[in-house]
């Protein structure tokens, strides 16, 4: 932390270099300068939450027909999203081979 005795010092220098006529003016763009430092802080703090909250995927839980279907399977169905039992329930649907094709 910056004690009250270094603040003074750091006033006077200030003083002795700018002189009392442009120190006022250079006080002022300096706090201009740090409230658009802070307001640009603040904007990508705000967007940076926004990218999160966007890039979360939504999960919605599978729907009670993907589910009933599961189950008559003979899949698991806890914890997984619909994509995945339905990516499962197609791979446990039995598919006829190529070869038998030829022979209808």
């Amino acid at each position: 932390m910056v004690g009250f005795d270094t603040i003074i010092f750091i006033a006077i220098v200030a003083l002795l270099l700018f002189g009392p006529d442009k120190l006022p003016q250079y006080l002022r763009e300096l706090g201009k300068l740090y409230a658009e430092v802070k307001k640009a802080q603040r904007e990508f703090e705000r967007e940076l939450s926004v990218s999160t909250v966007v890039a979360a995927p939504v999960v919605k839980p599978p729907s009670q027909k993907v589910v009933n279907i599961a189950k008559k399977m003979g899949i698991s169905v806890d914890g997984k999203t619909e994509d995945q039992l339905l990516a499962e329930i197609d791979a446990a649907v039995p598919r006829p081979d190529a070869d038998s094709k030829k022979d209808i």
